[in-house]
Order: structure tokens, then C-alpha cells, then sequence
């Protein structure tokens, strides 16, 4: 389960300031150690099979730091519609009345902002980018409901099925992706337009990702097209791989 969970970094951003890497970390290596709780087969520092039945006893909760993983990257999806699609974020925002101490919403700098919105409304915002209702009512039947009735609460529950639970999760990840490659695309043509003959492309791409949410994902959607563009001529083209290649170096730290 490990490694099918760590496809979740290519639905977060390439780029995040100190204090979102500090969270998704921390989400990420409680999850880990929930996850081993599964790893029966596992020796400890002395080489011994671990046998304390104690350590076992935690894997089914390893699905809510996920969660809130998930979470985290459809908050970085809605900001990008406040950044690509302002209007619509703040017409979509007509219908809320933030409290004094939720008024980072208006104008978010962070996805951590967007968690002020309850996890249904976010749902909702990815309507914006063309998620389509049926999807965002399942999304909302099938996650927060789930969370909010069965793992947020002392009620009990214990998830006997993590990795179906996880499958889940990224099903609606990929559902999210393929609404999003319109807008990935929207944001390649841009660029394209502003491209002028001679300028660096490492240069142009280096400015243009200072402000972006871009995910793995996202990037290679984005670097895709300019690498079909044939306005660039072989230098601007070499440019935009050596910036990817940059990228995935990243990436992978």
C-alpha cells in the first residue's frame, strides 16, 4: 500500500512555502507510521521479526491523515480557480458570509485558507473547473460523508478496508486531473501567447512557476503542449526540457 499511496505527491504541488511543506509532511510520515502497523513481516533495528500485536492495532486510522492529504490537494485546486479564474471564485462566494477570523477566504494566498470553507463547499468550488454536479454530490456522499460520519467521530468505526478506501480516493484524484487538463491547457496556450522569439525558456518557466499550484501532474500536462508548440524554435524547445528535467529532479527530493 506504500507505494500506491505515494502517488499522492503528484496531485500536490511541486512548489509550497515552509509551512505547507511542514504539514504535508507531518500528514504524510503519520500516515507511514499508521501504515506499518500492516508490515507483519517487518524486523526491527535488531534484525528480529516484530511480533508485539500492539503495533498492529493502528492501520485501519491511517486513512484519515490521507485524508486530509486528499483534502489538501483539491484546497490547492481551488485556489488555482481564485489565481486562473478570480470572478467565478468570488461570485461562487456571494453565497458565504465568512466570520471575521475566515476572511483569508476572500482572497486566499494559501490552500491552507480554504480549509475555512467546509470540506462540501470546497467540493462545490471544483464546479467552477468543471467538475460535473453528479460528481461533486458523489464525491461529497462517498468522502465527507464518510469522514464525517464514520472517522472524525468517536462512533465506533473502525476501517476493516483501507486500501479500497485509499483506491477510492485516488479515483476521484484522476477524476479531478481530467477536469483540470482544460485549465492546464488554457494556462500552456497563455503562456505561448507571451512568448516571444529569443527569450529563455528556463527563464520564462522559472517566473511563471514562482506563483503556480502546479502538481506533477499539472506540469506535465503544461509541459506537454509547449513541447508540441511549433512557435518555439530548437533552442526555446531544449530549454523548456532542460527545465523540465529541473522539475523532475525536484520533484523527487
Amino acid at each position: 500500500m506504500y507505494e500506491d499511496a505515494q502517488e499522492i505527491f503528484g496531485y500536490l504541488p511541486i512548489r509550497r512555502d515552509t509551512s505547507e511543506n511542514d504539514y504535508i509532511n507531518h500528514l504524510w510520515q503519520s500516515f507511514l507510521l499508521l501504515e506499518k502497523a500492516d508490515r507483519r513481516g517487518d524486523k526491527d533495528e535488531n534484525g528480529f521479526a516484530v511480533e508485539d500485536k500492539s503495533l498492529f492495532m493502528g492501520r485501519s486510522f491511517a486513512v484519515m491523515p490521507f485524508h486530509l492529504l486528499f483534502m489538501l490537494a483539491i484546497q490547492y485546486k481551488v485556489l488555482r480557480i481564485y489565481k486562473e479564474q478570480k470572478e467565478k471564485y468570488e461570485l461562487a462566494l456571494t453565497t458565504k458570509n465568512p466570520r471575521n477570523g475566515e476572511k483569508d477566504i476572500l482572497a486566499p494566498e494559501s490552500p491552507l485558507a480554504i480549509a475555512f470553507l467546509g470540506e462540501s463547499e470546497i467540493v462545490d468550488f471544483l464546479k467552477i473547473a468543471g467538475l460535473s454536479a453528479d460528481d461533486a454530490r458523489s464525491i461529497k456522499k462517498s468522502i465527507v460523508r464518510y469522514r464525517n460520519d464514520k472517522i472524525a467521530h468517536a462512533k465506533g468505526y473502525i476501517e476493516q478496508d483501507i486500501e479500497t478506501k485509499i483506491t477510492e480516493y485516488f479515483g476521484w484524484l484522476e477524476t479531478l486531473q481530467t477536469v483540470y487538463r482544460q485549465m492546464n491547457q488554457n494556462v500552456a496556450d497563455l503562456w505561448l501567447s507571451e512568448v516571444e522569439i529569443g527569450d529563455d525558456m528556463e527563464q520564462f518557466l522559472e517566473i511563471h512557476f514562482l506563483d503556480s499550484c502546479f502538481s506533477p501532474r499539472d506540469f506535465g500536462d503544461i509541459i506537454g503542449t509547449l513541447l508540441e508548440a511549433e512557435q518555439l524554435d530548437f533552442d526555446q524547445w531544449s530549454q523548456v526540457v532542460n527545465k523540465g528535467l529541473e522539475m523532475v529532479r525536484l520533484m523527487k527530493k
